[in-house]
């Protein structure tokens, strides 16, 4: 042990004394290559240095002690003290030796540079200094949504899949390219077209499938905590974490032809024990008015306390009105004054004569427009009857040739069933309404439905126990040549219908 210890004492002192050449020769240098007034300055700068004061106490803990250090203690702290100067020292030496490594590394990394210059450089960033026309940050991009930073192939995909589709918001955006787009171009090699409007039977049955399939993947043991984690507080992180897990938005997606945000829309609704249950009593409505004041738009905390869903509340109420009955004259010129300034937006102009010269197209006149602002400014009635008044003013006006009856009705009945039957289709919600609508005076699609609904209703016995194909096989071998006899003893004595596609507004809003 005291070989050890001695030989440990002569290697720190043979560092010390290497250090100290060392910190020697580079003040030398040092002194060497400054200019004489620097040594003038160095004594003036040591002449003004200043020793930090002591305290009075930090005097007091100074003073020697009586005999300390002929005590054993005192020698130890003697030694402990001399050995942590020479730790010091050697630490300092260490990262002395450390820095000239670093300063090596570089020199060598330099010199690599140096001998290949083609080698790749990096991607510099942009400052905000620089020019940057093409980036824009999030709160600009939804202010102005024709700016928004995507890539051109992107963009350019995505209006070849959804051509209405509207570049509003970057995180829709993300949420297409992630969840959509790899499924749009696999049913664009399969032939399969995207499909939009109500769901057919299968596409049901195959959500309802995939629905299950993942719960028994997961683990998760309920529909509604799978669709309404936020309802388990102490189980929301896990669900969420075993959503993420096993990819919950591509499993629910699966086989369905449509976007996302509708499949997790309908599946919403689908898997809500709470959902579809018939008509509002008229004290549901009057619990609602009562909820609705306590806790505003909380439709979470109303619908676990009338036991159906947020969307069925919701939707009932922005749907309920004080008035009934007929429209008065103040009432619907409201309602035409709101349209208006809606279509003057759509609408292209025509030359002279303002605004009443302007030429809209038939599909504007009814699509997308925002009923609940209409509903707002009306304040006597819900967006739904408003929406439902538009549609018989606007098929009065749009039908041509005068009114649709005798004759032309049984013709337009006689062509709807000929046409639906060429489609070949086995669901309602595969019927494109929107290319039948020359058959009834240039009609619009829910005028048309409202037809077919007739037809099935009046003609075909138990229709609400049928399928699809079983009513259209009744109308076709059965009510089709029972109109077709009606047509005989008709008079043909009415103007023919002139098929249009577009309108001036001045012939839709006479009046105003």
């Amino acid at each position: 042990m005291a070989g050890e210890n001695l030989l440990e004492v002569t290697v720190m002192e043979e560092e010390l004394v290497f250090h100290k050449k060392k910190k020697n020769k580079s003040k030398k240098q040092l002194l060497e290559a400054m200019p004489e007034t620097t040594t003038t300055e160095v004594d003036s700068h040591k002449k003004h240095k200043h020793k930090k004061k002591k305290t009075k106490s930090e005097k007091d803990d100074c003073r020697p002690v009586k005999g300390q250090c002929g005590t054993r203690e005192g020698q130890n702290k003697k030694k402990r003290k001399r050995n942590a100067e020479n730790v010091s020292v050697t630490q300092e030496g260490a990262d002395d030796a450390a820095a000239l490594e670093r300063e090596v590394k570089k020199k060598k990394k330099k010199k690599r540079r140096i001998e290949e210059p083609d080698r790749p450089v990096a991607k510099v960033r942009k400052t905000p200094t620089q020019p940057a026309a093409d980036t824009h940050s999030p709160t600009d991009a939804q202010l102005h949504p024709d700016v928004l930073d995507i890539d051109d192939a992107i963009r350019k995909e995505i209006k070849e899949f959804l051509p209405q589709y509207e570049f509003t918001n970057i995180e829709d955006v993300k949420n297409i390219v992630r969840y959509d787009l790899p499924r749009y171009r696999m049913y664009k090699k399969q032939g399969i077209p995207l499909r939009t409007g109500w769901f057919s039977t299968a596409e049901n049955e195959r959500l309802k499938q995939n629905v299950k399939d993942f719960l028994a993947l997961s683990g998760i043991d309920s529909e509604l905590k799978l669709f309404r984690p936020t309802r388990f507080p102490d189980e929301n992180e896990t669900i969420l974490r075993l959503k993420m897990r096993f990819n919950f938005l591509r499993c629910l997606c699966a086989g369905i032809p449509r976007s996302w945000n509708s499949i997790l829309n309908r599946a919403r609704r689908m898997c809500n024990s709470k959902n579809y249950k018939g008509r509002f009593t008229e004290d549901e409505d009057k619990y609602l008015k009562d909820l609705y004041r306590q806790h505003g738009s909380n439709w979470t905390a109303i619908s676990d306390k009338m036991g159906r869903s947020c969307s069925a509340v919701r939707n009932h109420f922005h749907g309920m009105s004080e008035a009934h009955g007929a429209w008065s004259e103040a009432e619907f010129k409201v309602l035409l004054t709101c349209v208006h300034q809606q279509l003057l937006e759509r609408a292209e102009p025509g030359g002279e004569g303002g605004d009443r010269s302007a030429v809209i197209q038939k599909k504007d006149l009814h699509k997308k427009l925002a009923w609940r602002r209409v509903a707002e400014q009306v304040q006597t009635r819900s967006s739904l009857k408003c929406r439902a008044k538009w549609m018989s003013y606007l098929m009065g006006k749009m039908k041509t040739g005068g009114k649709i009856y005798g004759r032309k009705s049984i013709e337009g009945h006689i062509q709807l069933i000929k046409e639906i039957k060429e489609m070949d289709v086995k669901e309602s919600a595969d019927i494109v309404w929107e290319d039948l609508t020359h058959l009834f005076g240039n009609s619009i699609p829910a005028y048309l439905q409202m037809k077919f609904m007739q037809l099935k209703v009046t003609n075909v016995p138990d229709s609400n126990r049928k399928s699809f194909c079983d009513i259209i096989d009744w109308l076709y071998e059965i009510t089709l040549p029972m109109l077709e006899e009606e047509l005989k003893d008709c008079e043909d004595d009415e103007e023919p219908t002139e098929q249009r596609d577009s309108y001036k507004l001045s012939e839709i809003f006479p009046i105003l």
